[in-house]
């Protein structure tokens, strides 16, 4: 059963910019960003290198603190925070997944997806019901006992979703997720981002630099020197299969 969306905005940004340097040698990666993503939406962030794609994503992550502005994210002004805070705010909130999919060689998928959450001092009970959940959410539980030496590279990057999701976070950022899959693997992580975001309702951010991975998003932000240059629904939006995204096993 779909979950049922709240719309309110879980990612406020007013006026952020984010300097580098000082005097003349300094770079304006984010130049007065002003951006509203509603909790339960899907977006695709782009725009060419530089753009300030990356620097956005940090700030977004809590990695990295803007030098202006206003960013609030699920109704907490995060420039309020310490770096101590905002650390605890990550890791009960936030997850993550990236082009490389950075599974551990010698843990297999479930104790790979189990992990992150024994430093977040969860039980192992629950550690390992919850990563159980993941796995057959994403319709990988089949590899429970297997190593990433295993698995194809679809199939890793699917357990490296599952990694992310366990904890139940409210916000999952992607950064390029595909980048590194030939386009049939690819197809099949962006299919599972769509049935879990479905399922879900779970806000993703996906950073991506090809306009047919974005294309599975509902709306589009593009960057372009620091700057929002553009901000679109998705009228033409690519609908993976769940059965197909979720049951193959490439």
């Amino acid at each position: 059963m779909t979950n049922e969306m709240p719309t309110m905005p879980q990612i406020q940004l007013s006026n952020l910019s984010r300097r580098y340097g000082e005097g003349e040698s300094t770079v304006h990666a984010l130049r007065n960003v002003t951006l509203n993503i509603k909790a339960g939406e899907m977006v695709a962030l782009m725009g060419p290198s530089g753009s300030g794609k990356s620097s956005l994503m940090n700030i977004l992550g809590l990695f990295d603190r803007p030098t202006g502005g206003g960013f609030t994210l699920a109704g907490e002004d995060m420039t309020r925070l310490t770096p101590r805070q905002q650390a605890s705010f990550r890791g009960r909130r936030i997850a993550f997944v990236f082009q490389g999919i950075h599974l551990l060689p010698r843990l297999t998928a479930l104790h790979n997806v189990e992990l992150p959450m024994a430093y977040a001092r969860i039980t192992s009970s629950q550690r390992r019901r919850a990563a159980v959940d993941a796995l057959e959410q994403l319709d990988v539980i089949s590899l429970r006992d297997r190593y990433p030496s295993q698995m194809s590279g679809g199939q890793a990057q699917r357990v490296a979703i599952a990694r992310a999701i366990a904890p139940g976070p409210d916000l999952l950022l992607a950064d390029e997720p595909t980048g590194a899959l030939d386009r049939k693997s690819g197809a099949l992580v962006l299919g599972a981002f769509q049935a879990l975001h479905q399922q879900t309702g779970v806000t993703i951010v996906l950073v991506t630099h090809d306009p047919y991975v974005a294309q599975h998003a509902e709306r589009i932000v593009y960057l372009e020197d620091g700057q929002l240059v553009n901000d679109e629904a998705v009228t033409d939006r690519v609908l993976v299969d769940s059965s197909t995204s979720l049951g193959g096993s490439s």
